[in-house]
Order: structure tokens, then C-alpha cells, then sequence
């Protein structure tokens, strides 16, 4: 077991762990393993949600998908089961990113639809395509091979991201491409008896957008995406809610502070969304909050004035002296075009203050390789808190794989053949 687990393969998402991110993870762990089944020294491939476990509850779309399609959710690894840092100073560890591309170390593939954070290169090739959804890509990459590994609830799940990424193959919402529609046909072509469209998007749509029982750290943590250059850290979060409403929390300002701290972030910005009417066009507007006035300023200042692309910012009334809201007039400007806007921003704020921005850290938690090979893990990785003394907890991922195909015992030469095998993804999905 030992020689098998020397090498690791981990496809990784997102960190806001949406749903599209968290189906490319599965589907496209699933093809590589299935592609790669059989070749001597093959690594174990592993799909890994980029959140903690104990945030999973807080996607309740995914949840209700992943239902749906009878994952057993026992099965799933998330980002504070494996220790990725470790694996990667070990020279143990390749990464494949779906649903974004920054750059850092042990990447060896990317599959992403937002604009281009990285070059592609002999040693990892990256496919970046302006989609509605990664896993439109994903599907398009699975159906290319002539091993027919696609069934129902695999597409069920890939169905499910695409439709719910488009707005349900809306082009009122300006984000469907030809190509998300034509695979989206195809598969209702392949599978008629998968759910309509959209019925689908409408369960997925209001479980996205449930915010009972929860409070605004959850929901703030819910849809996060961060950027770090040099010692600053700020966050994104996507809100599913009005302008108005949000405002309205009871002690809204001191939440955020306290939310700010706890997460470790200097600033926060709340992209809130709610839709107008039937039609789900968006109604997008922004909060942004800063226990630091001066960064607060600046950073309303640099979302105001970008012309790439240009929010067209609008002062709205806030009842908070220290939090600034604005009403943004271009709702096609989504948060995956507001974060390189803010990073932009940060790395200016750091040579201006004289920080070395060399120390950031990419999104996928590892340093950036600078070519001499991998340096210690850093203290603010991907896995920071991580209760692992070792590479992985061998024993408990075992015995995921022995719930996931119905194995009560495994050799090491039985795992390279039945950890992602048909048969164990049909009984997850």
C-alpha cells in the first residue's frame, strides 16, 4: 500500500466548491483514472472539494445534486482529509485544476472557462475556454475518448452544472455559448428520460439561493473566493440576496469585522444577487468593507474606475459609515471578472507600500514553482490546521474506497483497479 500511495494525482477545483466546480472535480477525476487504468505506475487519482468538510452543508444546490444522483457522500475527500502541501515538498503529488487556472506549483493540467491566469506549457497543457460552465468542457473532454464511460448519473451530474451555469440555457443572461448547447442537447439526445431543463434549474436554482437558518458568516463563507498579494488578503463573496436586504442584517458592520478576522482577510466584498423577474436576468450590486479606511477607499476607488471590464459602480444609501454599497449597472460583470480587478489592485497596494509581493501564495494553496524545485510547505497552505500527521490518514481513505465499491478487504494491487472503476461510480453516483 505504501509504493502504491507514493505518487498522487488530485483534481481540484474552485475554493467557493460551487457546483460546477465540485462536478468537473468527480467527473474529471473519474475520466483520468479510467484513461490511465492499468498503466504501471499509474498514481491514485483522487477528486478533491477544495472546502473544509464541515462547510460542505452550506451548498445546498451541490447537496441536492449529488442526492439526486446517489453520491454517497461518505465517499466524497475535501480539502482537510488530504495534506496537499506535504505530498507536493515530497515530489509525491501532480495537479489538475478544473474551474481555474492560477498558477502555482505541481500543476500538470487545466481545465478552466474564465479568462487566463496562466501560459500553457510541454508540461502542462491548459485549455481555457469562455463557456457557461467548466463542465461543458469536461463533457466535451469525456466524450472525445472512445471508452464509453458516460452513463446516467454521471450525466445527470454534469447536466445539472450546465444547466445551472447558463441559466438554463439562457441567452437573455448573456452567458451560454453555441457549445454549451449543442453538449447540453447532446445529452438530453443520449439520455431522454433526464429531468427537464427546466424543472432542473428551477430545484437547483432555489436551493442555491436558500439562505434559511443561516447567519452571515455562513453565508459569507457559502460562495468565497480569495486573493492574496504579499501580506494582504481579501475576499469575494457572492450573496444571494438584495442590496436592501443585506444592509438590513442587525449588526451587520460588526459581523463583518468579526468575519474579516476570523477569516484572516483585510477586506471583504460582497457581490450581492438577487433576480428582477421570471427571466433570471441578475440584479447585481456591491458591499465592500474594510477594517482599514484608507484600503477601504482604495479599493472602492479601483472597482469604480476599471474599464476592464467597467462595472459601472453607483453610490447606494448605507446606513454603516464604514461599509460602502453601490449598485452595479453592468450585471453581466460577474465576480470571475471583479477578482483579477482586486488582485490587480492589491499587488499595486503592495509596491506602493514596499510589501515583497513574492510571498503570495496561489489559489491552489501551494507556493508558486519558481523551476528549483519545491520549497517547504508554507504555513498558510491549502490544508492549514490539517489534523494529519502524514501524507494522507491511509486507513480512513481505504475505507472510503471499501464503502465506495462494496470491498470489505484490499490488497494493494486491488486498489489501482477498482478505486474509480465503473462499477464504484455507479454505486456513488
Amino acid at each position: 500500500l505504501q509504493a502504491f500511495l507514493n505518487r498522487v494525482h488530485v483534481v481540484l477545483g474552485s475554493e467557493s466548491c460551487d457546483l460546477d466546480s465540485a462536478v468537473s472535480s468527480l467527473a474529471m477525476a473519474y475520466f483520468l483514472s479510467r484513461t490511465s487504468s492499468g498503466r504501471l505506475g499509474a498514481p491514485l487519482v483522487v477528486p478533491v472539494l477544495n472546502i473544509p468538510r464541515s462547510q460542505f452543508y452550506l451548498r445546498a444546490d451541490v447537496l441536492l445534486l449529488f442526492r439526486e444522483a446517489g453520491i454517497a457522500m461518505e465517499t466524497l475527500v475535501f480539502r482537510d482529509d488530504v495534506d496537499l502541501a506535504r505530498l507536493y515538498a515530497n515530489r509525491r503529488l501532480a495537479l489538475t485544476l478544473v474551474d481555474h487556472n492560477q498558477p502555482g506549483g505541481a500543476v500538470v493540467e487545466v481545465m478552466d472557462h474564465h479568462q487566463p491566469e496562466r501560459t500553457a506549457s510541454l508540461s502542462c497543457p491548459v485549455n481555457v475556454e469562455i463557456v457557461a460552465s467548466c463542465a461543458t468542457l469536461v463533457t466535451e473532454r469525456i466524450l472525445s475518448r472512445p471508452l464509453e464511460i458516460l452513463d446516467k448519473q454521471l450525466a445527470l451530474l454534469l447536466y445539472g452544472a450546465m444547466v445551472v451555469d447558463s441559466v438554463n440555457l439562457s441567452r437573455l443572461v448573456g452567458k451560454v455559448t453555441v457549445k454549451d448547447s449543442q453538449i447540453v442537447h447532446m445529452l438530453q439526445t443520449q439520455f431522454p428520460d433526464l429531468p427537464s431543463s427546466g424543472a432542473l434549474h428551477s430545484a437547483l436554482h432555489k436551493a442555491k439561493f436558500s439562505l434559511s437558518g443561516l447567519e452571515m458568516n455562513h453565508i459569507l463563507l457559502r460562495n468565497m473566493k480569495t486573493v492574496a498579494r504579499g501580506d494582504l488578503r481579501a475576499a469575494v463573496s457572492v450573496v444571494y440576496m438584495s442590496l436592501e436586504s443585506f444592509l438590513l442584517t442587525k449588526n451587520l458592520q460588526q459581523q463583518l469585522s468579526d468575519f474579516c478576522q476570523s477569516q484572516q482577510l483585510d477586506a471583504v466584498v460582497a457581490m450581492t444577487i438577487f433576480s428582477s423577474d421570471q427571466s433570471y436576468q441578475p440584479v447585481r450590486q456591491l458591499v465592500i468593507y474594510s477594517p482599514d479606511p484608507v484600503l477601504r477607499q482604495e479599493i472602492s476607488h479601483a472597482l469604480q474606475n476599471t474599464q476592464s471590464p467597467a462595472l459601472c459602480l453607483s453610490p447606494a444609501s448605507s446606513p454603516y459609515k464604514d461599509i460602502l454599497a453601490y449598485h452595479q449597472g453592468n450585471a453581466l460583470a460577474s465576480r470571475s471578472k471583479l477578482l483579477p480587478v482586486l488582485a490587480h489592485f492589491l499587488s499595486h497596494w503592495c509596491r506602493g507600500n514596499g510589501t515583497d509581493e513574492q510571498v503570495d501564495q496561489s489559489a491552489d494553496g501551494l507556493p508558486h514553482d519558481n523551476g528549483n524545485g519545491p520549497p517547504p510547505p508554507p504555513m498558510n497552505s491549502l490544508v492549514d490546521g490539517c489534523p494529519l500527521n502524514g501524507d494522507f490518514n491511509q486507513e480512513a481513505l481505504m475505507e472510503k474506497f471499501r464503502r465506495m465499491d462494496g470491498f470489505g478487504h484490499a490488497s494493494p494491487e486491488d486498489v489501482d483497479s477498482f478505486i474509480f472503476k465503473e462499477e464504484t461510480l455507479k454505486k456513488s453516483f
